[in-house]
């Protein structure tokens, strides 16, 4: 009997787990979070109302790169905790520094809304036009389409220098991003 109930315990455990990073985490949002996610088919200048967050194409952020000099764009993961990830108003001090512009462009739900300020939008990869649950799948035909090379060719950079619309590199440490 004791087996009985110590197996129903960690069936218990293991049916209520939540696994992050393996899916987008849309389903994690609360509903209060997910009307606030809006699936964006305008142009991203025109983005003015930065406490939501606004689903891009691959083809709105080439329209954004091909209107601004110098672009970084953030692969932004919001629960990263390592030395190479950056909050978003941090980097964004640092691009401004360098008169270059900023797009955050996370590649996950979990988490999203702590980078949310008055400054600049927070885009998310439309993961519905990639026909995967996958994260890393989306993730990286996100990215290739974006700049012709998958993700293991730049090492899983998170940092993307363009310049005047045309993808120059990408950084791992965001102390190389000085332009």
């Amino acid at each position: 009997m004791k087996k009985f109930y110590l197996l129903a315990i960690v069936l218990l455990s293991l049916a209520s787990c939540q696994i992050a990073g393996l899916t987008s985490g849309y389903s994690h949002l609360s509903k209060k979070e997910q009307a606030k996610i809006i699936n964006y088919k305008g142009k991203i200048d025109e983005i003015h109302d930065y406490s939501n967050i606004y689903t891009v194409t691959v083809e709105q952020v080439k329209e954004y790169l091909s209107n601004h000099n110098n672009v970084i764009i953030y692969d932004y993961t919001p629960f990263c905790k390592s030395s190479f990830c950056l909050l978003p108003n941090i980097l964004e001090d640092i691009c401004k520094k360098n008169n270059t512009d900023l797009l955050v462009i996370s590649n996950i739900y979990d988490d999203i809304f702590l980078g949310v300020t008055n400054k600049f939008p927070i885009l998310m990869i439309k993961t519905s036009v990639y026909n995967t649950k996958s994260r890393a799948k989306y993730i990286d035909k996100f990215y290739h389409s974006l700049i012709g090379l998958n993700l293991k060719e730049i090492d899983y950079a998170s940092y993307h220098y363009f310049s005047n619309g045309n993808y120059i590199k990408s950084f791992k440490n965001p102390q190389d991003i000085s332009l």
